[in-house]
């Protein structure tokens, strides 16, 4: 009896340390949130790219995630050429640095999406084009430049320019960290 008693004690604190020591139950995980809905999440050990409050761009592997901050090992990641006349990718770590997540003010946007909507380019290209064939057809066929019905097209062409760059100076690439998108630690 004795004996599956300290037996028991002994499975007993094993399993009692081997949860107090494992990080599976500590739950620090960076999440970024748009409007409330998990968007991305990032744990230890994992690359980040994130805007910091000084408006420069960090990269870096998570060393850990604390309550309220993270301490990140920053490096920086850049071709180098080789002596067979290729690239290679060249990894130069800064070292380590400690923020509040209060002090990260933007993310990348995803690569995946094209933005070519959302950042006027469509409406710019499509309307330089436009002008460009229009003023060269002017010019080749000898017609007015300036007659009533060319200035009229050539002022809307102009007016959906001028809407794609306001779109452009409107349009950021990365996510703002503030109303719509949040960080979060749980």
């Amino acid at each position: 009896m004795m004996f599956a008693f300290k037996y028991m004690l002994v499975i007993l604190v094993i399993t009692l340390l081997t949860i107090a020591i494992s990080h599976a139950q500590g739950g620090n995980t960076l999440v970024l949130k748009e409007k409330g809905r998990t968007i991305q999440s990032w744990i230890e050990k994992d690359c980040i790219t994130f805007r910091f409050s000084n408006t420069q761009w960090i990269d870096g592997k998570i060393k850990s995630v604390l309550k309220d901050s993270l301490l990140i090992n920053m490096y920086r990641a850049q071709q180098s050429p080789t002596v067979f006349g290729g690239f290679r990718v060249d990894t130069t770590w800064l070292g380590f640095l400690k923020i509040s997540i209060n002090e990260i003010s933007g993310m990348p946007q995803s690569r995946y999406k094209s933005g070519l909507f959302t950042n006027g380019a469509l409406f710019r290209l499509g309307s330089g084009a436009y002008m460009f064939l229009n003023i060269t057809n002017s010019l080749l066929k000898g017609m007015p430049l300036l007659d009533a019905a060319n200035s009229t097209r050539l002022l809307i062409a102009a007016g959906f320019y001028g809407i794609g760059a306001l779109q452009k100076q409107k349009h950021k690439a990365y996510l703002p960290i503030g109303k719509k998108y949040t960080m979060a630690i749980y």
